[in-house]
């Protein structure tokens, strides 16, 4: 116990010496750092979602012209590809030829909105054409009928594959002044 650096264990430290610890702001950028590079590491591990593309309509086998294919890197995606199925829809109208104002409802000045219920095929071609909710005019229930028939629509698509459907069309019938003019 001669030398005069050497200190007891058991002897407290002076009060005025400074404390030899850790710095608080030493922590809180470890830690800062600390979870950077697990957010670093956690972002290159998952991938992100592919960017959403509209479906197309699929015609034919699916497989475009070779003109139209898009060249693709051998291997390049990681993510495998998700198969080509059309999302499922309901029947929608295609080709609407407008319908003929019956000449009688037109002197009547009969104006009203049809609701049909149309039961669409797979083919796209209405099947059956019923009256849902009626004009007040039987001619022009009778004119939305007609025109409807000639209609062709796109078939519903369950699971990928074209389905006969119910859809609802409404058809609507005004008289503008040019019309009402040229008629009489």
């Amino acid at each position: 116990m001669s030398d005069p650096m050497q200190r007891p264990h058991d002897a407290p430290p002076p009060e005025g010496a400074p404390r030899k610890g850790s710095s608080p702001l030493i922590w809180i950028l470890l830690l800062v750092v600390l979870v950077a590079v697990g957010w670093y590491f956690l972002s290159q591990r998952t991938p992100s979602a592919p960017p959403e593309v509209p479906d197309a309509p699929v015609i034919g086998d699916g497989i475009a012209p070779p003109a139209e294919r898009e060249p693709t890197p051998a291997a390049a995606d990681p993510v495998p590809a998700r198969p080509a199925v059309t999302a499922d829809r309901d029947a929608r109208p295609l080709s609407q030829p407008e319908p003929v104002y019956p000449p009688a409802a037109a002197r009547n000045r009969e104006e009203g909105t049809v609701v049909l219920l149309v039961q669409v095929g797979a083919d796209g071609r209405p099947n059956d054409v019923n009256v849902e909710t009626r004009s007040r005019s039987r001619d022009l229930d009778r004119a939305a009928i007609d025109a409807v028939r000639g209609w062709t629509f796109e078939p519903a698509i369950r699971n990928g594959k074209a389905e006969a459907s119910a859809v609802r069309v409404p058809v609507e019938f005004t008289l503008d002044e040019r019309s009402a003019g040229a008629g009489n």
